[in-house]
């Protein structure tokens, strides 16, 4: 090893720092961000945290040329080096630190909850106002509140869209260049306009939510000491949350209040124990706050960020289950489905999913190992987003490869055999979350036309898979078996569209209004498998392309005759 040792950092400091490559003979005076052997002997010529010198350049040329493997490098085809970038001190000259929550002095957690809620008042939160005509629709402090308030008298529904969806684009372009100010308070809004944040109000629920056992990790600036970014977790049983986080009413830290807004209790109670088997008085961890500033927003800072706490939750706690509410889209969203097993929507009422763990470390896993996994799941995670937003899905091993999905006219997308498919073979799966409901009605939103019945009360969602591209016909070649499985019933041939009649698993009160398929027999519209006319049923029931749950339903074996909607 050289003694030219000087300016070294630590090395996992240097690992998670942002990097770039560059040739092995310009890396003199760079901070290696890599490991560079030679073998024989194996010993390390340069670690991550060391800085380049000359002299152990020249080492590893002239140890390459006398025959020696030098791993870390490929000395014959791409000598590159992996390194520091060089505008690091100036990018993020920031600090993170993890505390228990608990221990924090007062002035800190106030300081915190200051911070919060300046924070959602600026980009990409913008939760500065809201009206009360629509509470849930954040405003941005540039908004036009005159204009605004003229827009909420108009008596045409539509021009009361268009125009406060005008108000608000050009009041967030805006806001982009301005950040509200300080002293949140001094701005006096119009009547009907609300804070979304109350001082007072914030102060006292965030100095609670910290009371309870949990972890705070504080990005500062390393000069200045500002805080500029934090992580809280925290652990509460399932109703201490629902009570205190805005799972219970999405205005919670407002002075303004709607009781229209609160959810029911034993609505989200029963949703959390039916989808992740938690009673009121279970403990969880769940993700608090989660805040950074623009100008420090990245994954790297984000990953230190997460790699300070996880080294100071306690296996305890790490061993609870987790979970949090995220964007329904975005960077966060992706991020989040990225670490976490499971994704619901519907448990809470204002859309939001929630993503779940059965046990916190699983969360923590990519965060405590190699930065190669964390940036493999994220890239992961991206390209599957990209690729559903291009393709509408996702593919599936269980998906049959001799096929395309395809625009086709006013059927939106459709699938297609690219060469003959024989009887009998299966096309695709449906998978995803599964849901309870009393109704099709009753799901949420995003889900109500995507989603399959597999039993009275319960539906399979997800956008994976190909399953969710084929179309409905009134005279399929496809039908459904093992309640999920989409199969031919007969040979296809090349260039023939795949299809399936959606009635062969659904008996709800769902209805497509209008059928698009043009079969000789069609219906008109599409409903349940018992508004099938009397040949059709049996013709389908004759081919046992028809889901088990519905033949069970139809031969009395669960009670219920099969003229009962759901």
């Amino acid at each position: 090893m050289t003694n030219d040792t000087h300016d070294i950092i630590r090395a996992w400091d240097a690992f998670v720092a942002p990097t770039e490559r560059v040739a092995l003979r310009a890396a003199t005076g760079r901070v290696a961000a890599s490991t560079i052997r030679q073998y024989p002997p194996g010993i390390p010529e340069i670690i991550p945290g060391m800085r380049y010198s000359s002299q152990t350049i020249d080492k590893l040329k002239t140890a390459h040329a006398a025959g020696s493997d030098i791993i870390g490098v490929d000395m014959e085809t791409c000598p590159e080096v992996e390194v520091l970038s060089d505008n690091l001190g100036d990018k993020n000259p920031i600090s993170s630190c993890t505390y228990d929550a608990e221990t924090l002095p007062t002035e800190v957690v106030l300081e915190i909850a200051d911070y919060f809620r300046r924070s959602f008042c600026r980009a990409p939160y913008f939760h500065f106002a809201f009206h009360e005509s629509d509470p849930l629709q954040s405003l941005p402090h540039s908004l036009d509140f005159d204009a605004y308030t003229v827009s909420v008298a108009l008596s045409d529904p539509e021009k009361r869209r268009i125009c406060q969806e005008t108000l608000r684009e050009a009041a967030f372009q805006r806001a982009m260049k301005a950040p509200p100010p300080e002293d949140l308070e001094s701005v006096l809004l119009p009547t009907g306009f609300h804070l979304w944040t109350d001082k007072g109000k914030c102060r006292t629920l965030i100095q609670d939510r910290l009371t309870d056992p949990g972890y705070v990790t504080l990005v500062r600036h390393s000069a200045s000491g500002q805080l500029k970014g934090l992580l809280h977790s925290r652990m509460g049983t399932v109703e201490r949350l629902f009570q205190s986080e805005e799972w219970s009413n999405p205005l919670l830290f407002s002075a303004y209040e709607d009781e229209r807004l609160h959810d029911d209790p034993k609505r989200f109670f029963d949703k959390i124990a039916y989808h992740f088997g938690l009673n009121p008085t279970d403990p969880l961890m769940t993700i608090s706050a989660q805040v950074l500033n623009p100008d420090i927003q990245g994954g790297d800072v984000f990953y230190k960020m997460m790699k300070s706490m996880a080294q100071k939750i306690s296996p305890a706690h790490a061993a609870l289950p987790l979970a949090s509410e995220i964007p329904p889209h975005g960077t966060a969203h992706t991020l989040n489905t990225a670490l976490n097993d499971r994704l619901v929507f519907g448990i809470l009422k204002n859309d939001h999913p929630i993503v779940f763990c059965a046990q916190m470390s699983q969360a923590l896993f990519l965060i405590t190992g190699d930065k190669k996994h964390w940036n493999y799941a994220l890239r992961t995670a991206a390209r599957e987003k990209r690729q559903y937003r291009t393709q509408y899905y996702i593919s599936q091993p269980t998906d049959e490869t001799a096929v395309v999905v395809t625009p086709n006219g006013k059927s939106g997308l459709a699938v297609f055999a690219t060469k003959n498919i024989p009887a009998g073979t299966r096309i695709a799966i449906f998978s995803g979350e599964t849901y309870h409901s009393d109704t099709a009605l009753g799901l949420p939103e995003i889900m109500r036309d995507h989603a399959i019945q597999v039993g009275p009360k319960e539906y399979v969602f997800g956008y994976k898979g190909l399953a969710h591209r084929l179309c409905h016909s009134c005279d399929p070649n496809c039908g459904i078996r093992n309640k999920t499985e989409i199969f031919t019933i007969r040979d296809i041939a090349r260039d023939e569209q795949l299809t399936w009649d959606y009635r062969c698993s659904e008996n709800s009160n769902w209805v497509l209004e209008r059928c698009l398929c043009g079969a000789d027999r069609c219906t008109g519209v599409v409903g349940n498998f018992d508004s099938l006319p009397a040949e059709m049923r049996c013709d389908y029931l004759a081919k046992s392309m028809v889901s088990e749950w519905i033949t069970s339903a139809a031969n009395g074996q669960d009670g219920k005759p099969s003229n009962s909607a759901v």
